[in-house]
């Protein structure tokens, strides 16, 4: 996908606001470990782009240079952004870590999804929706799509199917979108993404990089103004690594 990298500008106009609640279970033993996050599909002529609401909401998401950053009162637990592009087989996973400058981007083949379509049909918030199936990094989806809102997109990665993605969730339950609304953007919002500020990686380096960061965020960040004591710093990684231990049921598995 170095393609992908051809252009270091990405900018166009965003139309569409598509809400999606996510509802995840990230402890696959523990059934009470399950949370819900608001998520957002921008969608534009060009390219959509997707991510947690919690990140649109301190800032506006006309971006100069790409220097929008998390309120300190939105906590999401979903740091990243996706960006698809329409007409190109290109997917940008955006990825910056919190509180920090570090950026970091991957592209992938937005044609990941071999999608079988059925016969059986039902209404989602006012829209008639039919029933596709696939497999996607070690778990199988069924998902709802409307040909009446005719764009081929969804929530996360999901996409390739002739109408929007209302509604996806995995066999087991664990990852379940679910659509919440549309609205029509009026006037419609600017968005601009310098790729010149992102280091380019791969998926796996990030995964490792993220995991890094999430197992001693302090350690990660290496400020010398930060001084504890060798059993404050045990005590952290510790707690990182407990609740790291409860993450076990990532989206994709493989």
């Amino acid at each position: 996908m170095n393609s992908s990298f051809s252009q270091n500008k990405l900018k166009g106009k965003l139309e569409y606001k598509v809400t999606y609640k996510l509802s995840f279970q990230l402890d696959s033993t523990d059934a009470n470990s399950r949370k819900a996050e608001l998520m957002i599909l921008y969608l534009g002529e060009d390219f959509s782009k997707y991510l947690s609401r919690a990140k649109t909401l301190a800032n506006p998401i006309v971006v100069q240079g790409n220097s929008a950053h998390t309120s300190r009162n939105a906590l999401p637990h979903f740091h990243y952004e996706i960006i698809k592009e329409r007409e190109k087989d290109s997917l940008l996973y955006l990825l910056k870590i919190p509180k920090m400058e570090d950026r970091f981007v991957y592209a992938e083949s937005k044609h990941q999804f071999d999608w079988q379509i059925a016969q059986e049909t039902k209404t989602i918030e006012g829209f008639s929706a039919q029933k596709a199936t696939t497999t996607f990094a070690g778990r199988e989806y069924t998902a709802w799509f409307t040909t009446e809102i005719p764009i081929s997109d969804g929530p996360y990665k999901f996409n390739g199917l002739p109408g929007l993605i209302l509604e996806i969730t995995d066999t087991q339950g664990y990852w379940d979108f679910k659509f919440v609304g549309l609205e029509k953007l009026s006037p419609k919002i600017t968005y601009r993404l310098n790729l010149k500020q992102y280091e380019k990686t791969t998926r796996p380096a990030l995964e490792k990089l993220w995991h890094r960061y999430r197992s001693d965020p302090m350690g990660y960040a290496n400020n010398p103004n930060v001084v504890g004591t060798p059993e404050v710093d045990q005590f952290y990684r510790d707690a990182f690594a407990e609740m790291l231990r409860k993450e076990n049921n990532p989206l994709e598995l493989k």
